[in-house]
């Protein structure tokens, strides 16, 4: 018996014998050493045949190819000076390995030739997509991070930036999630060429259309992120002025976007153009010659990039090719519409405003959103736009052309700045410093 503060307690019982075997040997697993080589040797095996495999399995490149872009890359990092280079080096060396891992999945043959028919099934017969679709009724594609923007926690709500500022790569800096932070700077450093700052989130297509994802009525568009409202009232008070197309989207008959693309059709492009138009008009100065833009109807077909993502065979049958009807913006001689780097107005954008002016997005070429602005505002317009990047990409394209001598921004009254609202919800919103107009040694007015 045991005596514990006056009174007896009794005595534990003793563990069994399998227990405390148990416990002697919990961390301590003896393998025999041709045990350990067998099952070393499996492990390297089964690493080596995934690109053993690749002339089988219809990839590009020969078997080894991964193992050789791998051997070649990290050697960038050695010319990283200063007291960073060990940290620069090591990131490099792991987005070296990240993209070795990304090209033997990509190029497996369970993937290229077992995964689209498994995924076809699930999709026909379950209704299922993947970690990026989720699909809808009646044909109806969406981007997951479309929906978790406007299903998710308010984007500048503190425990959710906290949360992202932790997020991000292992291999990149921290993420900066704060776009009121971002966008305030950038109407700084505008300001300081003499240019005002005009916001353009174009609305995520379940913002508009959430009526496929509905198992009951649908909410009425158009969908707001919690934060919405607070982002426009710390924008305006700022002084920046945001010119949100989406209610006028969601009043808009017919389809605004696109099935199984993540992007909007061309009646939406050219409401927002004149949306656009109207707001920035009364800040240009006097307009002179007439451009003489006119419009022409052409008929373009495609797969949308939200089917594509699902990886489907190519002879699928689920969803169809969709047909739009774009508008070609031509100047008076009848040619295609062309950026002007002289113009007031400087449009930076995203695939929004390229889906129908890069053809290699598919969807045809001379109909996008700066061609519908020129057309709009009868003047000439400049655009800097990328596909890709998310929402530091246009602004960082914007600092490269200014610190190469390039007067990107000389004469520019209006930048439109344009994005996707799902960047404010997942977009990395770092700080990006232009060069003053006093020369390379001023950063947008920081020392």
């Amino acid at each position: 018996m045991t005596t514990v503060t006056g009174r007896i307690q009794p005595a534990p019982e003793p563990l069994p014998q399998r227990e405390i075997q148990a416990l002697r040997e919990v961390g301590d697993t003896d393998v025999s050493r041709p045990a350990a080589a067998l099952l070393a040797g499996i492990f390297l095996a089964t690493l080596v045949a995934v690109p053993l495999l690749r002339p089988w399995s219809g990839a590009d490149g020969s078997a080894l190819a991964p193992f050789g872009e791998l051997a070649r890359r990290p050697r960038g990092p050695l010319d990283v000076g200063g007291g960073s280079r060990l940290l620069a080096a090591n990131r490099r060396l792991i987005a070296d390995l990240r993209a070795f891992e990304d090209r033997l999945e990509e190029g497996s043959w369970p993937r290229l030739r077992l995964l689209p028919r498994f995924q076809r099934q699930l999709t026909a017969r379950l209704g299922a997509g993947n970690e990026q679709v989720y699909p809808g009724s009646d044909g109806w594609l969406y981007y997951r991070p479309d929906v978790d923007h406007l299903t998710g926690p308010g984007f500048l709500e503190p425990a959710e930036l906290a949360r992202r500022r932790r997020g991000g790569h292992a291999w990149e800096e921290p993420p900066q999630p704060d776009p009121v932070i971002a966008l305030a700077e950038l109407a700084r450093q505008l300001d300081a060429y003499g240019a005002r700052l005009v916001v353009l989130p174009i609305p995520v297509k379940p913002a508009i259309r959430p009526g496929p994802l509905a198992r009951r009525q649908a909410p009425a568009p158009p969908l707001r992120n919690p934060s919405w409202a607070e982002l426009r009232r710390r924008l305006v008070g700022t002084g920046i002025l945001m010119v949100d197309p989406a209610p006028a989207l969601a009043a808009l008959e017919g389809e605004r976007y696109l099935r199984t693309d993540t992007h909007w059709r061309p009646e939406a492009v050219e409401l927002t153009a004149g949306l656009l138009a109207a707001a920035v008009e009364p800040r240009l100065g006097a307009a002179g010659v007439g451009s003489g833009y006119r419009r022409r109807p052409v008929e373009v077909e495609n797969l949308g990039d939200i089917a594509a993502m699902l990886g489907l065979p190519a002879d699928q049958l689920l969803f169809p090719a969709e047909r739009v009807t774009a508008r070609m913006v031509l100047d008076a001689a009848g040619r295609p519409w062309r950026r002007d780097p002289e113009a007031e107005v400087l449009l930076l954008g995203d695939s929004f405003t390229n889906v129908y002016s890069d053809p290699a997005l598919g969807w045809g070429g001379g109909a996008g959103l700066a061609e519908q602005l020129a057309y709009e505002l009868g003047r000439p317009v400049d655009k800097l736009a990328l596909n890709a990047g998310g929402a530091h990409a246009t602004r960082e394209a914007l600092r490269r052309a200014l610190a190469t001598g390039r007067t990107r921004l000389e004469g520019k009254r209006v930048v439109v700045y344009q994005f996707a609202t799902r960047e404010l919800s997942s977009g990395d919103w770092r700080r990006v410093a232009l060069p003053s107009r006093e020369g390379p040694g001023r950063l947008g007015g920081v020392e």
